[in-house]
């Protein structure tokens, strides 16, 4: 293998995986190795946050005690693991269409699927870095020597980490040979995650409901996945060593499969998928589109940006996998509360968790906030048309305000059901995720519009706009913070002061009125008036 060539392909597409990063730093002067050394730094610092945020939820368990929490949260990074891949891996080889580029140039097959592996594996790393850190807290608590215990760490998730990438690298490969994946590359793609999708939150409700004790916090052991508890709560016992053993002997397996069936014909299966992609017969669409009305043609029309696969498992993986993870130690464990016996003078508590439910769950990765920039080149063309760009744009908002609202009140609803919140008390929390995710959504579209990108050639692009990775960490931290301090004192003046908790909860409605009045005002006059004139 030429390890210069490997290193150029690398840094091309690491240069390409985050663009606006990388215009960033280029005007401040970064090129060449400097540039490639300032993306990968970044990539280091997105880990770091990524252990922090998760970290906060995690090392409140003793999982040397508890397997069955060991082994759901293994099962939990594992899929989002999993379904990171899969969707990188088909906008890191197919969606991107940039084969023609590498045709002429002197690659061999595997330093080409290496290079855009390495991609996907800078994307899948923050999302399974949390396994790193439920496997080193198991094994120094449960008293492995410590040089062991990280030894360990580092071994079983690189190797669950190359078992994810090559199995999911088989899986779509495999598919791209199908015709159907060939005639219906995307919906084939949604179908993928959507079961992802079902296999986590079927998980969640099975540890919720696995125990039979309220009191207990651990729940059923996942049996699967036992012997990788074992291996680090008695490392030296023979299912430990079995299951090592395991994990080697299934590594080597896959790696010669993907050798055989992947690497042996990567420019051809590349060629094949790209030349039916391109060739899909978009008149039918057309024709289609000729039976309806005008605004029926543009609700139409918006209905195709959730055809996107990478946008689909971003939708989920943000906007429900992230505060479920946030809220989870809590929310599913036998701690939970039961909030059956509050009273009305707790609507505006609620009120406000539901605001600070969707601060932490609207963000830039949601549909709302990248939803005029899947238009793509689409969205000059229909400015040019002699129709209203501000009403136009108040279509995509709605479109993308909607969805967003229907996931963050299923959120607020299985914490209504959980915490067997009273019916008026769940109303003001689904009332306040509505209110929270209208202006969340007014600022991530507006943001948008002022990003906007035309000439993206993979999702992840949109999402790394701005402040990328750190900035959505940070940015949910520090909601998720602010909105535990500010709830935290509300309740404790509610529960303190029930004589005047009519008068709290007056204050507390006219601060969120002004605040909200502001915030619409400025939206208005900085966005919404100008576009219209």
């Amino acid at each position: 293998m030429n390890k210069q060539q490997l290193r150029a392909l690398l840094a091309v597409n690491l240069r390409l995986l985050n663009p606006q990063a990388t215009d960033r730093l280029r005007k401040k002067g970064a090129t060449g190795k400097v540039l490639t050394q300032k993306l990968t730094h970044q990539f280091y610092w997105n880990v770091l946050i990524f252990l922090g945020i998760y970290g906060l939820s995690l090392v409140m368990f003793d999982f040397s005690k508890l397997p069955g929490m060991f082994t759901f949260y293994v099962a939990l990074f594992i899929l989002l693991g999993i379904s990171q891949s899969i969707s990188g891996i088909y906008n890191v080889f197919f969606a991107g269409n940039d084969l023609v580029a590498y045709l002429p140039l002197p690659f061999r097959n595997h330093e080409i699927f290496i290079s855009k592996l390495l991609v996907v594996v800078l994307n899948t790393i923050p999302f399974t870095t949390p396994l790193m850190l439920i496997f080193a807290l198991t094994a120094i608590r449960a008293h492995v020597f410590i040089v062991s215990a990280l030894l360990l760490t580092i071994i079983v998730y690189a190797l669950i980490l190359s078992l994810i990438l090559m199995l999911c690298s088989l899986l779509v490969f495999g598919l791209t040979k199908l015709k159907l994946f060939q005639q219906h590359q995307k919906v084939v793609m949604n179908l993928m995650l959507a079961l992802n999708l079902i296999l986590i939150l079927g998980g969640l409700f099975f540890l919720n409901h696995g125990s039979n004790n309220p009191n207990q916090l651990d729940h059923a052991v996942l049996t699967p996945l036992f012997p990788i508890f074992k291996i680090f709560t008695v490392p030296t016992s023979t299912t430990s060593l079995l299951a090592l053993g395991t994990l080697v002997g299934l590594s080597l397996v896959l790696a010669l499969l993907t050798r055989q069936y992947v690497l042996a014909h990567l420019v051809e299966q590349l060629t094949l998928v790209n030349t039916a992609l391109a060739s899909t017969p978009a008149h039918v669409k057309r024709q289609h589109h000729q039976r309806h009305g005008l605004k029926q043609m543009l609700n139409s029309y918006q209905l195709q940006v959730l055809k996107e696969p990478n946008l689909v498992f971003q939708l989920f993986s943000t906007s429900i996998l992230m505060p479920i993870i946030l809220i989870f130690p809590w929310l599913f464990s036998g701690s939970a509360s039961n909030f059956s016996q509050l009273s009305l003078n707790w609507l505006g508590v609620w009120f406000t968790v539901g605001i600070f439910l969707a601060v932490i769950t609207v963000n830039q990765t949601t549909l709302v906030a990248n939803i005029i920039s899947l238009d793509k080149m689409n969205f000059e063309f229909i400015k040019a048309l002699p129709i209203s760009t501000s009403q136009y744009l108040w279509q995509k908002f709605y479109w993308g305000y909607g969805l967003q609202t229907a996931i963050t009140a299923i959120i607020a609803l299985i914490v209504a059901l959980v915490t067997r919140l009273p019916l008026l008390l769940s109303l003001a929390l689904i009332l306040g995720v509505t209110w929270g995710t209208y202006l969340m959504s007014q600022h991530y579209f507006i943001r948008d519009y002022h990003l906007r990108s035309t000439n993206w050639t993979n999702v992840t692009q949109l999402f790394n706009r701005g402040s990328g990775n750190i900035g959505l960490v940070l940015g949910t931290m520090a909601g998720a913070i602010a909105g535990a301090i500010i709830i935290g004192i509300y309740s404790w003046l509610i529960g303190s002061q029930s004589a005047l908790a009519f008068l709290i909860n007056l204050i507390v409605f006219a601060i969120i009125i002004i605040i909200s009045g502001g915030l619409l005002w400025y939206y208005r006059q900085s966005f919404w008036r100008t576009l219209a004139q």
